[in-house]
């Protein structure tokens, strides 16, 4: 290298270290006392602290998390999961034939339960302006209500993921177990389990010192909690949905490979195989789907699900630290983007949702369009013959016949409706 390199490499290595303190830093009485506050696996946990925690004036990078990347997620958020609601809640797709109908009920739910997840968001945002999450009834119900997005967001996860298993493994059998009636009541069972399994949260918190603590009463019960909760909504999940995409990615290879010697082969029984995997290839692009989202919900939730899990199960006080803390921080706010992408990702690799949303807007627009130029012709017509007699409401022409006169010429028939003028 040259010496002009090395001096540009020592400036970037200076400037770094300059920057990093600033990016590190964090107020002290910060997390002075870390039992005071609702664990970070739940989204008002920091609601406490925001303002300390997020010094605003000196950091523009917090500045950015607190201000601007909060709102951004929930607007971005909000408008991709309601076309994915509008989509998938059409009567339409319930009477889709295949097995890949089965799916859209944990999609639809999915959709609604990150809806409200950002809308708790939205109030996380607004806290640094408003006081609204640290009052009472909304602290409980907030708390409670992320607990059991989190849950739903992570089962869901693992349903449709172990309906993809099933229907890759499985391709004979798979149109007669799989439903959208059943479906749908796997999925309002586990949403039914979310909201039973932490009906014990609006009971430990309330309001504390002017913000949303657990009891001082219940902090060792709502640490155990916290622990229990971290395996059930992180660990147990991520191995599960890790050993299902293994096994699906194997067996999608390994139909391919089947289907190449199927292709020479026209006995009856062979002729049969080929029909199913005929059917197979129609829903491997939904199972192509599926495994990006759970595998996209495992990368974004993973760095933040790893460090609280481990600091909270580590009795170890190199993980109490403040950079760990604050790494953890940062790592839940980038676990914010698992309840706001997966409108995003059906776009890029659902081709289907990508039809479904084009016949949607179409629609939408023609609509539009017809409704504006009825206004249009309406608003013409009364400005042309404000006064006269034979204005729009007196001799109006109407697109069908009814019981005023008909007059027939030619071919066309021409309908009209004569008012008597008024004098």
């Amino acid at each position: 290298m040259t010496a002009s390199t090395y001096l540009v490499i020592s400036l970037i290595i200076g400037r770094v270290k300059s920057l990093l303190p600033i990016f590190l830093h964090i107020e002290h009485e910060s997390f002075s006392d870390s039992s005071k506050y609702i664990p970070m696996a739940n989204l008002t946990s920091m609601t406490s602290n925001y303002t300390s925690l997020l010094s605003t004036e000196s950091n523009p990078i917090q500045f950015f998390f607190t201000h601007i990347y909060l709102l951004l997620l929930v607007i971005a958020g909000c408008i991709g999961n309601g076309f994915v609601i509008i989509i998938f809640g059409q009567r339409a797709l319930r009477t889709t034939i295949g097995t890949t109908m089965s799916v859209y009920p944990f999609l639809f739910y999915m959709a609604i339960s990150d809806t409200m997840y950002l809308s708790v968001l939205f109030c996380l945002w607004l806290t640094n302006y408003i006081n609204i999450l640290h009052r009472p009834i909304i602290c409980q119900s907030s708390l409670y209500l992320t607990y059991v997005c989190n849950f739903i967001n992570a089962y869901y996860t693992v349903a449709f993921t172990a309906q993809r298993l099933f229907a890759v493994t499985q391709p004979i059998r798979v149109s007669y177990v799989l439903s959208w009636y059943r479906s749908r009541c796997l999925a309002l069972c586990i949403v039914l389990i979310a909201c039973l399994i932490y009906s014990y949260i609006p009971f430990i918190v309330g309001i504390v010192g002017g913000y949303c603590y657990s009891y001082e009463r219940f902090r060792k019960l709502n640490a155990i909690m916290d622990i229990i909760d971290c395996l059930i909504v992180f660990l147990i999940p991520y191995m599960m949905i890790i050993t299902m995409n293994a096994i699906i990615l194997i067996s999608l290879r390994r139909m391919r490979n089947n289907q190449h010697q199927l292709l020479f082969q026209t006995n009856n029984c062979q002729l049969k195989k080929f029909h199913v995997l005929t059917r197979c290839k129609a829903s491997r692009s939904m199972t192509k789907l599926l495994l990006t989202v759970s595998t996209s919900y495992l990368i974004v939730c993973a760095p933040y699900a790893c460090i609280h899990t481990w600091r909270l199960l580590s009795n170890d006080e190199r993980f109490q630290t403040k950079f760990f803390k604050q790494m953890e921080h940062y790592f839940h706010l980038i676990y914010h983007i698992s309840f706001a992408m997966n409108f995003y990702i059906y776009i890029f690799f659902g081709s289907k949702f990508r039809r479904e949303l084009r016949r949607f807007l179409i629609k939408c627009q023609i609509k539009m369009s017809h409704y504006f130029e009825t206004i249009n012709v309406y608003d013409n017509d009364t400005s042309i013959n404000p006064t006269n007699s034979l204005n729009y409401e007196q001799f109006q022409l109407i697109r069908h016949p009814t019981t005023s006169s008909i007059r027939t010429t030619g071919s066309f028939t021409i309908g009209y409706r004569w008012k008597q003028p008024q004098l």
